[in-house]
């Protein structure tokens, strides 16, 4: 039986435009473009190599609907979308997240003391129940950094948690309290975080103060969640 190349030809022509039309309406991301592209190809050439008219018409059908199913990078990871697929995902219904409210000024200014003063601690040795220059624990360190910026908070992580107001998932900011369940069921490990996933706080794995990944393996299952001082 002779292969109806011509009509396929002329379905994958008409794929293309519909794929034209679909980037002109609004700008893609270079991954979702390649990606599109590289999908199409596949399709287009599965439906040459099929033979006879309704394998044909079936795979030309197929292909026509991937522009729809793929406009805008829509099914994708949203670490890869551009600009106008957060937009469409907006539009979908898609969980978007929405940028943080900017900090008032003297909040902003405190929360820089407070990363001034934690930082003056790095390199002090990490002691269980320590609470000074040859030895301090996690709770401690916490405790004296916002001491010393006239703010008094209770001595352990198990206490600290109870204070100041919860940070909702995504909305961490720098100075805010951030808890983890490491050798006990309660809250059992504290930081303060810094911005960019990082925070600094009295590590007993380490043996002193130090500034560490929250997403690392070891944290990121362990974390409880966050309370805002300021």
């Amino acid at each position: 039986m002779e292969k109806k190349i011509p009509a396929a030809s002329s379905g994958f022509e008409s794929l293309l435009q519909s794929v034209s039309a679909a980037a002109g309406r609004e700008a893609v991301s270079p991954q979702v473009a390649a990606e599109m592209l590289r999908i199409q190809v596949m399709q287009s050439t599965l439906a040459l190599s099929v033979s006879g008219s309704g394998s044909n018409a079936s795979s030309f059908q197929s292909t026509q609907s991937l522009p729809g199913a793929l406009e805008f990078g829509l099914g994708l990871p949203t670490a890869y979308r551009g600009t106008a697929a957060l937009e469409t995902a907006e539009v979908e219904g898609e969980p978007v997240p929405a940028p943080l409210p900017p900090m008032r000024p003297a909040a902003a200014a405190e929360v820089e003391q407070i990363e001034e003063t934690a930082t003056q601690y790095l390199g002090t040795p990490y002691r269980f129940g320590g609470e000074g220059a040859d030895g301090i624990d996690c709770s401690s360190f916490v405790q004296q950094v916002f001491h010393a910026n006239q703010i008094d908070l209770p001595r352990t992580a198990r206490e600290q948690i109870n204070v100041g107001s919860d940070v909702p998932p995504g909305e961490l900011r720098k100075g805010d309290l951030v808890f983890f369940q490491t050798y006990a069921e309660y809250p059992s490990h504290v930081g303060i975080y810094l911005g960019d996933g990082k925070m600094i706080h009295a590590s007993s794995g380490k043996g002193e103060v130090t500034i560490s990944d929250m997403n690392s393996d070891y944290y990121r299952p362990r974390y409880l969640g966050a309370k805002r001082i300021i």
